[in-house]
């Protein structure tokens, strides 16, 4: 498996939950961002096997 580096911008909002949510759960707030975004892409992987996604269309 390969690993791709990414770079996200959050609200200062959303960075100050992600770092109270990594002190609960004792992780750093990298790797709760890693988990997420892993969990978003098995979700994306899952509907495209089962046919549930939905694709953006250009009208």
């Amino acid at each position: 498996m390969s690993k791709v580096h990414i770079c996200v911008d959050v609200t200062e909002e959303a960075l100050r939950a992600f770092e109270a949510e990594a002190r609960r759960e004792g992780v750093t707030v990298q790797s709760l961002l890693e988990k997420t975004v892993n969990g978003l892409l098995r979700d994306m992987e899952r509907e495209e096997e089962e046919g549930t996604d939905h694709p953006i269309i250009a009208s």
